[in-house]
């Protein structure tokens, strides 16, 4: 939902009688956003020809997969209600794997509903459940609701109708912070990848081990075809029987065409201290020796068949962003303006789409099962990042990224895809937290960069509508950053501050947020003149959160300084100046002068028929707002055939049943009840409640 959607909405939520139809008010300015809180990645969702509900990212089976039927009939036998799963186990030892193997059987089975949500975080976790809340329907098509409230919704569903649904929580680590979102009844399904033993009343925990010395054996002999049991259990014995590490081996002796033994000299030679990975504390993966010595042979291989250098643009870039989960298309995006290979360097898509195809060869990265995404297991990623600090290399990787995300957005992300949206705002979170630990001065060029990502991030946390808080501690710091840098009457600086402003006020605050507007109306006045289209923009928001905070005579006089504005430079039948004779009539009847608001509305329907026609969207809410006022001046008669004719377009269009004809009979009812019998004033108040205030019908 943009901005301005949201502060300028004047419909009651509940039982709108054209809740949906309503067109809310485009963003006439570019929204400049910012960061500085991880932003969560939401998953993308698709249907199958069955019907079936698919939310986020489920990995494709890797090559040389090991089934491991045990744990897979451990998995199966859980059915007790409600049955939630936990996979324990190191890092490494094939928990995502396992997991992807049965969401993969359960989506061949033809169950109703499989989502993958990334757990790490709170805001991961809300996001992808709010993905799956959206893409079963549970969102009600009018305006977004927070995550957490799509959150429980979704857990109440599941717990009521949760037959034959699984969601499968990646990196599931903090079972406290997933608690209050689980399922406690019912027949959903629930499988948590974590690390820790849960305690025993939150349902059936599966550790998982590294393979067996059968299982190891398997893999390596079935990937490379060397039918020699002593060297792949060197090998075996080697790595620890840890199944990442014998995935990047066995993909290394194949393509190469090295015997175990060679492959052996190769990784005992390699020396990796400059390469250590740790964790936030400084401490040491806890991963067997010679993990990150595979990775790296890995790395060295992909290289070597890559002269051109793609694979190892792809790897550079996949380490800036968020190893769950990259587009191809961001890829393709990147290979095509030049930002890859850098230099301008330009590369056609399908040598994109064969590199990945090469990196998924050398087990570098999956694809998922849609083959729409890649990942990048962590210890891989850190690994790269490790290497490219190294050779100096980060801020030139980093650049690229950022080149990349911002030159590819508009591209790739288009108005009201909650899903592309929540991807793209995950993306540039991740590359400003791996900005953010640069060791060397990044330079004023990726510096510029990293400001107008902050921006764009800003601008999608807004469009998303359902985390203000996050929005909120966004441009906070960004519209600072902005007045320092650029100045307080930047363009770019007042588009962060009116987006701050915005922030506070759909979050409820709007004391905090009338300061902001105020001072953004009159650093506009003074540099762009009382007339400009943007003033007249941050005049009208001003209005509204006037209005908003009961200050009815100083929106009323604002509305109507913009409406004259707007008539005189743009005509009185444009879009924004329709926009503006609603809000100033939905002032007057908030002010209980109803009597003034009458002419306004009959003259935006008027030219909302001879514009958009009778059964138009826009059409309809305009006819409703007229049919409201009328109620409100105490003139229900002339209400009536307003509403007689909405509800026949509402029946025409959406059917007998759907909620919004069935408010507009309502409706209809209170109003033919009022001219029989004159009793207006209880009605009133009841009409209020179900959604009788005037709705905001266009530009």
């Amino acid at each position: 939902m943009s901005v301005t959607g949201v502060s300028r909405r004047l419909a009651v939520e509940s039982l709108n009688p054209l809740e949906g139809l309503t067109v809310e008010q485009k963003v006439i300015e570019q929204l400049a956003a910012g960061t500085g809180e991880p932003y969560a990645v939401e998953p993308s969702a698709r249907t199958t020809a069955s019907d079936q509900v698919v939310v986020g990212d489920i990995p494709a089976q890797r090559p040389g997969f090991q089934p491991r039927p045990a744990l897979l009939a451990k998995l199966n036998q859980a059915g007790q209600e409600p049955s939630v799963v936990v996979l324990t186990g190191a890092r490494g030892v094939g928990k995502t794997q396992l997991a992807a193997a049965y969401a993969r059987a359960r989506l061949a089975g033809g169950w109703r509903l499989i989502a993958w949500i990334n757990a790490q975080d709170r805001d991961s976790l809300l996001a992808g459940l709010a993905a799956v809340a959206e893409a079963t329907t549970l969102s009600d098509g009018g305006p977004r609701q927070s995550a957490a409230d799509a959150a429980q919704a979704l857990r109440q569903w599941l717990e009521a109708d949760g037959s034959r649904c699984l969601l499968v929580l990646e990196d599931g680590h903090d079972l406290g912070l997933l608690r209050p979102f689980m399922p406690a009844v019912g027949a959903a399904r629930v499988l948590i990848i974590g690390a820790r033993e849960p305690a025993a009343e939150w349902g059936i925990s599966v550790p998982v081990d590294v393979f067996s010395a059968e299982e190891a054996v398997a893999l390596l002999d079935g990937r490379t075809g060397l039918a020699d049991a002593a060297g792949a259990s060197a090998v075996a014995a080697e790595l620890g029987h840890l199944p990442l590490a014998l995935d990047q081996a066995a993909a290394v002796i194949a393509g190469q065409h090295l015997g175990y033994e060679a492959y052996l000299a190769k990784l005992r030679a390699l020396r990796v201290e400059d390469y250590l990975v740790r964790d936030e504390n400084g401490e040491e993966q806890p991963y067997p020796p010679g993990v990150a010595e595979v990775v790296l042979l890995s790395l060295e291989a992909a290289r070597a068949a890559d002269p051109v250098g793609v694979g190892a643009g792809v790897m550079g870039m996949m380490a800036m962003l968020s190893p769950a989960a990259v587009r191809c298309d961001l890829l393709r995006a990147a290979g095509q303006t030049g930002t890859l290979l850098g230099g301008g360097r330009r590369v056609a898509a399908s040598m994109v789409d064969r590199a990945l195809e090469q990196l998924n060869e050398w087990s570098l990265l999956s694809f998922s099962l849609d083959g729409q995404a890649v990942s990048v297991y962590c210890l891989v990623a850190r690994v790269v990042h490790r290497e490219l600090a190294r050779r100096g290399r980060l801020v030139t990787a980093c650049r690229a990224a950022a080149a990349s995300l911002e030159m590819s957005a508009e591209a790739l992300v288009k108005p009201g895809d909650h899903a592309a949206v929540g991807d793209m705002l995950g993306q540039i979170t991740a590359l400003l937290g791996n900005a953010a630990t640069l060791a060397d001065d990044p330079g004023e060029p990726l510096a510029t960069m990293l400001i107008r990502l902050r921006s764009l991030a800003l601008r999608y946390l807004i469009e998303l509508g359902d985390s203000m808080p996050q929005a909120i501690a966004a441009a906070k710091p960004l519209t600072a950053d902005l007045e320092r840098t650029l100045g307080p009457d930047y363009p770019d600086t007042l588009n962060a501050r009116d987006s701050l402003a915005a922030a506070y006020q759909t979050a409820g605050l709007t004391a905090e947020a009338i300061p902001l507007f105020e001072r953004t109306l009159v650093d506009r006045e003074r540099t762009l003149g009382p007339d400009h289209l943007d003033t007249l923009t941050s005049q009208d928001k001003l209005a509204a959160a006037y209005q908003e905070a009961g200050r009815a005579n100083e929106a009323i006089l604002l509305f109507r300084m913009t409406l004259a504005a707007r008539e005189r430079l743009l005509g009185v039948d444009h879009p924004n100046t329709l926009h503006s004779r609603t809000s100033l009539a939905a002032a007057y009847r908030a002010a209980g002068r109803a009597a003034d608001a009458i002419p306004l509305v009959q003259q935006t329907l008027a030219a909302r028929e001879q514009l958009l026609g009778a059964d138009h969207p826009n059409t309809l809410a305009a006819r409703n707002n007229l049919a409201s006022v009328y109620r409100a001046a105490g003139r229900p008669a002339e209400a009536i055939p307003l509403f007689e004719q909405n509800v026949a377009a509402c029946e025409r269009l959406l059917g007998p049943d759907d909620p919004r004809t069935v408010a507009s009979l309502h409706h209809l009812d209170l109003a033919r009840h009022e001219a029989e019998s004159a009793e207006n004033v209880e009605d009133a108040g009841l009409v209020d409640q179900v959604g009788g205030d005037l709705q905001d019908d266009g530009p």
